[in-house]
């Protein structure tokens, strides 16, 4: 039973920096009519947390492999602490540079939640529990993204959006005091050497497999964090919701994590890794159809738009479970693995984000207009690497 707890109590910090990144998300709109802000500037508030994280899952795995995976994991996490404390700061000197300059260190710290993660699951359960723990990270996405959404969007009603950071704080305290719950898995400590570092991303690098599922991964990061950025905008202009009730909205989406982290571990349990993918891609091109017909019907459906996004949220879990299982066992060396899925997972996840802010004023369109540029370049990705591994 104690072994179960600390298990669940692991997968939690997978999901720090997505719920550091969704919380804020509903208090966008208030944030852009406090620092009179566009749309696209506005969405720097998730854009400059994504470059903070995507860094620092470079910076996690040297540092777990000399010092160790938790003290790799409490450092990230004081970091992150940091960080929110300077986006306080922002209000009170009325400076949008400085929020922006808070989520990026924000983002760096937060990075090790991820990084650090894997890799204690890859050495630290046995490996008949590893698939079954990737497949049920999907879970702690849906409750912490979930939940995040929710309460920041009735914090930002009624508290305004300093009171989300707030709340990041507790909770990132709590979280480093939580960590006494794990124990140490480095073995042989492997001091940093920028040389020896240098090789052996390249060599991560140079795994066909490692990159190929890394970006599996990403295209689930991807569809999360640029509903994360133009979500609330949507909320706003399309549908005319209030940032509460666009919160409330969002449990919809926890009923599609949730039943995506099921359906995949059921898939993964019966089927090869490309044919989950397989399954996920069909499912998340069916979403994108029925965002573009509402938009063609020029329909302002609640129901519609959130039920669609659902659905894309049940099919990426495809893509995170699968490809996460494959990519962080691609090489011996579990934490270069995982950091550089980790970073490229990111890396594709923020491209995305910071694109998407460009591609049109319309959050709708930028939005659909994304997700269709992604879903091409993941099909023609595929289909090369999967003549190639199989060669």
């Amino acid at each position: 039973m104690k072994f179960q707890f600390s298990i669940v109590w692991l997968l939690s910090y997978i999901s720090i920096a997505s719920v550091s990144a969704a919380m804020v998300t509903p208090a966008l709109p208030y944030i852009q009519s406090q620092f009179f802000l566009n749309s696209g500037e506005v969405e720097w508030v998730v854009s400059a947390f994504l470059i903070g994280y995507v860094l620092g899952q470079l910076i996690y795995g040297p540092l777990a492999n000399a010092h160790g995976r938790l003290k790799a994991l409490r450092l990230g996490l004081k970091i992150n602490i940091f960080g929110l404390i300077v986006c306080l700061m922002s209000s009170v000197f009325a400076s949008y540079s400085l929020l922006v300059l808070g989520r990026f260190i924000t983002g760096l710290g937060a990075a090790a939640g991820l990084a650090c993660t894997f890799m204690l699951i890859n050495e630290w359960l046995p490996e008949e529990s590893r698939k079954t723990a990737m497949a049920y990270s999907t879970l702690s996405f849906a409750i912490g993204i979930g939940l995040a959404v929710m309460v920041g969007g009735v914090v930002s009603e009624y508290w305004h959006w300093q009171g989300c950071f707030l709340l990041l704080m507790l909770q990132g305290i709590f979280m480093l005091w939580g960590t006494r719950v794990f124990r140490e898995t480095l073995i042989q400590p492997k001091p940093i050497q920028v040389r020896t570092l240098f090789h052996d991303y390249i060599k991560a690098l140079s795994s066909l497999k490692l990159v190929v599922f890394s970006m599996v991964v990403g295209m689930c990061s991807s569809v999360a964090y640029c509903f994360s950025a133009a979500g609330p905008q949507i909320a706003h202009d399309y549908l005319h919701l209030s940032v509460a009730n666009y919160g409330y909205w969002n449990g919809l989406n926890i009923v599609g994590m949730l039943l995506g982290g099921l359906f995949s571990r059921e898939l993964l349990e019966r089927f090869s890794t490309y044919t989950v993918i397989g399954i996920g891609f069909l499912g998340s091109v069916i979403g994108l159809f029925s965002l573009v017909g509402m938009w063609q019907a020029g329909s302002h459906s609640v129901g519609w738009f959130f039920i669609t996004v659902t659905i894309l949220y049940v099919f990426d879990s495809c893509f995170f479970a699968a490809g996460a299982h494959k990519a962080s066992n691609a090489l011996l060396d579990k934490a270069s693995a995982s950091s550089m899925m980790s970073f490229i997972n990111m890396s594709f996840a923020t491209l995305n984000v910071v694109v998407m802010g460009y591609l049109s004023p319309d959050p709708l369109v930028a939005f659909i207009s994304i997700l269709t540029c992604l879903f091409l370049l993941m099909l023609a990705v595929l289909v090369c690497s999967f003549r190639s591994l199989r060669a």
